[in-house]
């Protein structure tokens, strides 16, 4: 039998009077996201074939702690956590997949699959797991009751299976019951989905050949199960009346509890209600997946009971959208030199001078290129417009596509695809033409750029530029007469900086494009509202970079100002080169709105643990404390050092 340990993650306020302080959290009164109280740590799975040394000068009791990070980016709305260091201190080298979560009174539990073997991490009231293998199977749910009772369902060999364990019970110690019934064989059950009732009993839900069917414990090994809809991966969100139950004015003794249900089915999710005093379901809604879009994992779903007359229900999920347009040219670095080599003593290429002894040309003889030149100068007047002109041309073979372009960023920035730099329109004049673009200053320094596009292969090509006049602008060797300089391998006039895009940095099929949606609703789950788009895998300036993995959890506070709704994911940065093993690197992330609107923090989100504390990671779960409002227990996995298998870690995220 496998042992494994999960790394507990416990988070306290930054006001709390009852623990030593740890680093201040605020600095000068504004929150710095996170601080990190050092623990002893195990950064990697050691084998236990070959055991660690201890660090020099050590007798191997204690791990040095990893240093305190830089500081997360505090986000626009007011949220702040401290958490003990994220730590790795699982015994095994085998790869864990996150599977479920859940949280109880004072009780955490997470579960995962290694190797087909289900595992149950338990936590009864402190920061130590008790992690144990529960049974083989493929797929796995968690709830726990009023009573802390933690319920358990999985699949099995196309079996439903469950077990119910108590406060001082684990799971891997009670026998399971097989879930169906003499009407409902279950023969090719996937994905269940477990709930438990205002009286503690627990409703599993679950998928087989395209329905989705409900099954709820009655006694002993008898089910009571009834066809719900049609659709597959279902995710289930109870929600409990704490009201007596009145009918044609006559108080009943009983109480009354529902069932929130999303899933997938002909190209939109059907969310569905359930009541249990009629015991009947009802689809309330439906929301189509945008044409073009496709989902990407399951729906995530919260609620929370306000008072008797508000209550607040959130779904949310992610769409991919496929890069559509064909990959970029084969761009590659063009030749940059002086339009005459035998400057200033002789001239060489006439043709390629407007005036003066020399300009600069950059070309190639058979690939094509999207280049340019960049430089920073000083605005004396903020006020008024920055004038640029300059001389250009482009010499290549007949029918062959290539074109001229100058901008202007006003804002300094040296990004040529920046969303603030401001292009004229393409030209390709085969001789010297004056082309001019006139940009309001936004500030006393902008950027000037000269672009030189060549769309087809295996023909030479070659963009020439010379004499360049600002307005409003004081720059460097604007006549490009002054020496050509080497930088990093490129020749270039003096003052100017050389850009180039290279295919072999792009994905080849380009960006594809991550959305998380959320739709809501005020009322208990009927009407709802959306969906709207909440975050994307955009930065700030607007262009598409990195991913955003399947799984997004909303969690639902009112005890932020105003009230709000977080959305928890893996936002994966950077954009791995074609045909290379580079890896996007994910992390938890958090994109927080107030609740029943998009007024939401940007795009990508706010990124929840520093980079050099967690590594990449794949699948977040988050639960939402029912006993601790403004506080929800997130699980994720992440890779090992090998790349390829993985650990799960815990922490608790609280918003304030």
């Amino acid at each position: 039998m496998t042992i494994v340990l999960i790394g507990a993650l416990w988070v306290s306020a930054c006001t709390s009077a009852t623990e030593t302080t740890p680093p201040d959290c605020p600095t000068n009164g504004i929150s710095n996201g996170i601080a990190i109280v050092p623990t002893a740590t195990r950064q990697t799975d050691p084998d236990l074939l070959n055991p660690p040394a201890p660090p020099d000068g050590g007798d191997g009791a204690d791990y040095c702690p990893t240093p305190i990070p830089a500081e997360t980016p505090a986000g626009e709305f007011p949220e702040q956590f401290v958490t003990t260091e994220v730590v790795n201190l699982s015994l095994d080298v085998a790869n864990q997949d996150l599977a479920a979560t859940a949280v109880g009174d004072d009780m955490l539990a997470a579960a995962w699959l290694s190797d087909g073997d289900i595992y149950v991490a338990l936590s009864r009231g402190g920061n130590h797991f008790q992690v144990r293998r529960v049974d083989s199977g493929s797929s796995v749910s968690l709830a726990f009751s009023r009573a802390n009772r933690l319920h358990v369902a999985y699949e099995q060999d196309g079996r439903i299976l469950y077990r119910a364990a108590d406060q001082g019970t684990h799971p891997a110690d009670v026998a399971p019951l097989i879930v169906e019934d003499a009407l409902h064989p279950v023969t090719n059950g996937r994905t269940p989905q477990v709930v438990v009732d205002e009286l503690n009993w627990a409703h599993v839900l679950y998928e087989q050949d395209g329905s989705i069917y409900k099954a709820k414990h009655l006694s002993n090994e008898t089910w009571l199960t009834q066809f719900v809809a049609y659709g597959t991966n279902p995710v289930v969100m109870p929600f409990y009346n704490e009201k007596e139950l009145i009918l044609w004015g006559m108080p009943t003794g009983t109480y009354w509890f529902g069932i929130i249900m999303a899933a997938p089915y002909n190209g939109e999710i059907r969310v569905f209600r359930y009541l249990s005093w009629f015991n009947v379901w009802e689809q309330v809604t439906a929301f189509p997946i945008p044409p073009g879009e496709e989902l990407t994992g399951s729906v995530g779903l919260d609620f929370l009971a306000v008072s008797e007359d508000e209550a607040w229900a959130y779904a949310s999920w992610v769409t991919k959208r496929p890069f559509p347009e064909l990959p970029l040219p084969p761009y590659a670095q063009p030749v940059y030199e002086a339009a005459n080599p035998l400057f200033p003593d002789q001239i060489a290429n006439p043709d390629h001078i407007y005036a003066g002894l020399n300009a600069v040309r950059w070309r190639s003889e058979d690939t094509p290129f999207d280049a340019g030149l960049w430089q920073t100068i000083t605005v004396p007047d903020p006020g008024s417009p920055i004038t640029f002109e300059v001389w250009g041309l482009i010499d290549t073979a007949a029918g062959a596509e290539m074109t001229l372009q100058i901008g202007i960023d006003p804002t300094g920035g040296t990004a040529p695809n920046g969303a603030s730099v401001v292009w004229s329109a393409v030209a390709a004049p085969t001789s010297f033409t004056q082309l001019r673009l006139i940009v309001p200053a936004q500030g006393s320094r902008a950027t000037l750029f000269l672009r030189g596009t060549f769309n087809t292969a295996a023909v030479p090509g070659t963009a020439v530029w010379d004499s360049a006049v600002i307005q409003n602008g004081s720059g460097v060797n604007l006549d490009f007469e002054a020496p050509f300089v080497s930088q990093d391998f490129i020749t270039m006039p003096e003052g100017w900086t050389a850009w180039y895009q290279d295919s072999g940095n792009f994905p080849t099929g380009g960006r594809d494009v991550y959305t998380v949606y959320a739709a809501w609703s005020d009322s208990g789950g009927y009407p709802w509202s959306g969906p709207e788009a909440v975050t994307a895998n955009r930065d700030l300036s607007g262009g598409t970079t990195g991913a955003i993995r399947p799984d997004v959890t909303p969690v639902i506070s009112m005890v932020t100002e105003p009230p709000s709704v977080s959305f928890f994911y893996v936002y994966e940065s950077g954009d791995p080169p074609p045909d290379s093993t580079f890896l996007r690197f994910g992390r938890p992330y958090q994109t927080q709105c107030e609740l029943g609107t998009t007024n939401c923090t940007d795009t990508p989100g706010i990124p929840l643990l520093p980079r050099n504390v967690v590594r990449p990671s794949y699948r977040l779960l988050a639960a939402a404390d029912p006993f601790n409002p403004g506080r929800a227990f997130l699980v994720w996995d992440s890779l090992q050092t090998d790349i390829v298998n993985k650990d799960v870690y815990a922490t608790y995220v609280v918003l304030r």
